[in-house]
C-alpha cells in the first residue's frame, strides 16, 4: 500500500476538535429540543448525559483505532486491517453514500433556514442556483488547501458558538430556579424512544478519524479531541435542552424550536440571530463533511480498492500546489450537488443512519481483534469498553425500520457487484 505522504499535516488539536464539533452540531440541534421535550418532558435534558455516556464508549473505540492506525481513511482503513479488501470496499461504499447523502440533505436544510430571511432562495430557479453556488464554494474551499478549509471552519465555529453561549447565559440568568421541581424518570419504553433520538444526535463524531493522515500527532490529538469534544457537546445538549424545557415546555413552537426559544429570550432580534446561526451551523457541518468524506475515495484509491484507471490515476491524485485530493473533492461535490438538485438523496437518506451504525459496529469489532493481537494484555476497562460499545451499536441497529434494512441490503448488493467487477477488471 502506498502511504499518504503527499497529504500535508494541516490539522492540529483545535482543528481536530472543530471537525468533531461540526460533524455533530449541524441542523439537528435546531429541531431536537421540541422532539425531546415531547417524548420525555422534564427528564429530557438528563437523557443526553446518560446516553451521551454510552455513546462515549463508541467514541473511545474510534480514538483507540486512531492510535493503532494513522492512515487517512478512517473506517475504510480499519475494515481493511480487520477483515480484508472486500469488507473495506463495502464499508467505504455504504459509508460514502451515507455521508454524501448527508451533504445533499443539509444543503436543503441550509437553504430552508436561509429562506426565512430570503424567501426567493427556496423557490424554483433560485433554489437550483443557490445549490450550484453552494456546491461550487464547498469544492473551491476544499481544493485550494486544507489550511484554507480549516481556517474557514475556525471562523464558522466561532460564529455558530457565540449565539449559543449568549442564549444559554442570558436564558439561565432570566430563569427563576426557585420554582424547579423534582424530576422523575418516565417509563422504560418512553426512555427507549427518546434514547434513540439522543444517540442519533451524536452520529457524526467520526469525521476526525477519516483525516488521520493529515493530523499532527494523531495518536494523541485524535483520542483527546474525540473524548473532550463529545463530552463537551453532551453537556451542551443538556444545557440547551434544560433551558428549552423550563422556558418553552412541551408546547409545539410555530417555528424551529431554538428560534422560538431565542424569540422568547431576546425578542425578534434574537430569533433573527438564531436563524442566521442555523445557517452558519449547517454550513460548518457541510464543510466538515466535505473535508473528511472526500478523503474516503482518496484512501480507497491509494489502497487499490478501486482499479487504477478509476483510482490511483484519478481519485488518488493530490494537487501539486495545494496538496489536496482535488479529484476526490470534485467528484464528491458534483455527486452531492446533483443529488441535492434532483432530490434523489431522499431515498438514500432512509438507510443513512443505519449504515453509519453498522460501520460503527464493524470498527468496534476491529478494535477487539487489534487488542487480541497485542503482545500485552490491556487492563479490564480497555477490554470491557468495546463490548459495551458493541452492545450500544447492536441495540441502536435493532431499532431501525424494515425499509432502512432493505435499502442497506440493496446498497450492499450493489457494492458487492461493483467490487466483483473491479477485481475482475484488475485481473484482466
Amino acid at each position: 500500500m502506498t502511504k499518504n505522504s503527499l497529504l500535508t499535516k494541516g490539522i492540529g488539536g483545535i482543528g481536530a476538535a472543530l471537525l468533531v464539533l461540526n460533524g455533530l452540531i449541524g441542523a439537528g440541534i435546531f429541531a431536537l429540543p421540541a422532539k425531546m421535550a415531547a417524548e420525555l418532558g422534564a427528564f429530557s435534558p438528563y437523557i443526553f448525559l446518560i446516553f451521551g455516556a454510552l455513546m462515549l464508549t463508541i467514541v473511545w473505540c474510534f480514538g483507540q483505532l486512531a492510535v493503532f492506525y494513522q492512515e487517512t481513511g478512517g473506517p475504510v482503513v480499519y475494515a481493511r486491517k480487520g477483515f480484508g479488501d472486500a469488507a473495506a470496499f463495502q464499508t467505504g461504499f455504504v459509508y460514502y453514500l451515507a455521508r454524501a447523502t448527508a451533504i445533499a440533505a443539509n444543503m436543503h436544510v441550509l437553504l430552508l433556514y436561509a429562506g426565512y430571511l430570503w424567501p426567493e432562495i427556496n423557490t424554483g430557479m433560485g433554489k437550483s442556483l443557490a445549490i450550484i453556488a453552494l456546491t461550487s464554494l464547498l469544492i473551491f474551499v476544499n481544493i485550494v488547501g486544507l489550511k484554507a478549509a480549516m481556517r474557514s471552519l475556525d471562523t464558522i465555529s466561532v460564529l455558530k458558538l457565540l449565539p449559543f453561549i449568549a442564549l444559554i447565559g442570558v436564558g439561565y440568568w432570566q430563569l427563576d430556579f426557585s420554582t424547579a421541581t423534582a424530576v422523575t424518570a418516565p417509563a422504560l419504553d418512553t426512555i427507549s424512544a427518546g434514547a434513540l433520538i439522543t444517540l442519533y444526535a451524536f452520529i457524526g463524531f467520526e469525521t476526525v478519524v477519516v483525516t488521520s493522515g493529515e493530523t499532527n500527532s494523531p495518536k494523541k490529538t485524535i483520542p483527546r479531541a474525540l473524548m473532550l469534544t463529545v463530552s463537551g457537546i453532551a453537556l451542551f445538549y443538556f444545557c440547551v435542552q434544560w433551558l428549552y424545557w423550563h422556558t418553552v415546555g412541551a408546547e409545539t413552537p410555530d417555528s424551529a424550536p431554538l428560534i422560538a426559544l431565542a424569540n422568547i429570550i431576546f425578542g425578534k432580534t434574537g430569533a433573527l440571530v438564531m436563524t442566521l446561526t442555523a445557517v452558519v451551523s449547517v454550513a460548518g457541518n457541510l464543510l466538515a463533511n466535505m473535508i473528511s468524506t472526500s478523503r474516503l475515495t482518496y484512501s480507497m484509491a491509494r489502497q487499490s480498492l478501486i482499479p487504477k484507471n478509476l483510482g490511483k490515476n484519478w481519485l488518488g491524485k493530490v494537487h501539486g500546489e495545494f496538496a489536496t485530493p482535488y479529484i476526490s473533492v470534485l467528484v464528491l461535490g458534483v455527486f452531492a450537488g446533483l443529488m441535492a438538485l434532483s432530490g434523489s438523496f431522499v431515498w438514500l437518506a432512509i438507510s443513512s443512519v443505519l449504515a453509519r451504525l453498522v460501520v460503527y459496529a464493524v470498527c468496534v469489532v476491529v478494535l477487539m481483534k487489534a487488542q487480541h493481537k497485542l503482545t500485552y494484555t490491556p487492563n479490564i476497562v480497555k477490554r470491557s469498553v468495546p463490548f459495551i460499545a458493541l452492545a450500544v451499536c447492536i441495540w441502536s441497529i435493532s431499532q431501525s425500520a424494515t425499509n432502512a434494512w432493505l435499502f442497506l441490503v440493496g446498497e450492499l448488493v450493489i457494492g458487492a457487484a461493483l467490487y466483483w467487477l473491479f477485481t475482475k477488471n484488475a485481473k484482466d
